[in-house]
């Protein structure tokens, strides 16, 4: 998956710049990151944040014989996308587990307290589960909690540019898109974050082009899908679609545009009107 392969880069060049609490002052202003897995602190001795523009990846690893490290993917606005365990020694009794891969806000709290740009320190609580299978919310869970204040380093990739922004209903949404997935003619961008929403950027896979079109829930393609997560039956709804969208820039692997839309409920008929929508996402992270 293109998630994990974008994983591996970012250790790597996590190692070049980690941290170590070895020495470090205990005072107030100094970094720290803590850690309780199903109840049991773990001490967690070296950490990195990194920062690529809005996305900001930040991760801890214990000392080398408990075998334990978490990793938080997240943006400047305090959206989760990604969170998970995993084991970093090969004898270690930890799996990698990872938060819900819909609607995460609901079993997973994130709270980013500051991000200061003057120091470059990033200070976050947390508190959830994370599943041996993020599909299921039936699958075997450990609760983690803890809080972490980490000095970040700015870095140049192709993360730096990338992300999608809307209104729904007026309020500010933000999204990146981790996950494609393909029709028989189409590449869809799934862009989220931790809450209930989701929008896929739908386009042709082997000849997108610029311009703008029109598109409902028929349009395979040049369009945009909006789903809403619901708790009650686990599942992820599809609303029936009206709006437009417009393409600046297109190729096989990358999409910029605008987008506004009418997303309607298939059943019971209520409405998000989504404005203000902007995208530029890639199918390669």
């Amino acid at each position: 998956m293109k998630f994990f392969k974008f994983l591996s880069a970012l250790l790597i060049i996590a190692t070049l710049f980690s941290c170590s609490s070895d020495g470090a002052d205990s005072g107030a202003g100094a970094d720290f990151f803590n850690l309780t897995y199903n109840g049991q602190t773990k001490n967690v001795t070296n950490w990195q944040g990194i920062k690529h523009g809005d996305f900001i990846d930040v991760y801890g690893t214990t000392d080398g014989t408990t075998g334990l490290g978490i990793d938080f993917k997240f943006n400047i606005y305090g959206n989760l996308y990604k969170a998970y365990t995993f084991p970093t020694i090969e004898s270690s009794p930890f799996s990698v587990k990872v938060v819900s891969d819909h609607f995460s806000a609901n079993t997973f709290t994130f709270q980013l307290i500051e991000l200061n740009a003057t120091d470059k320190t990033i200070r976050v609580n947390y508190e959830g589960k994370v599943y041996d299978d993020k599909f299921n919310h039936t699958s075997n869970f450990a609760v983690v909690k803890g809080s972490f204040k980490v000095t970040y380093v700015e870095a140049q990739s192709v993360m730096n540019d990338l992300g999608t922004y809307a209104e729904l209903n007026g309020q500010a949404w933000h999204g990146l898109a981790f996950t494609t997935y393909n029709t028989s003619n189409s590449t869809v961008l799934n862009v989220k974050n931790d809450s209930e929403y989701e929008i896929g950027i739908s386009y042709p896979s082997n000849a997108p082009v610029t311009g703008t079109f029109a598109f409902t829930s028929n349009a395979d393609d040049n369009r945009i899908k909006f789903s809403k997560y619901e708790v009650a039956t686990h599942s992820l709804i599809e609303y029936n679609v009206n709006g437009t969208i417009t393409y600046t820039r297109a190729n096989n692997n990358n999409v910029e545009g605008i987008f506004n839309l009418i997303a309607t409920h298939p059943t019971n008929g209520s409405t998000i009107t989504i404005t203000n929508g902007t995208f530029s996402e890639s199918s390669t992270i």
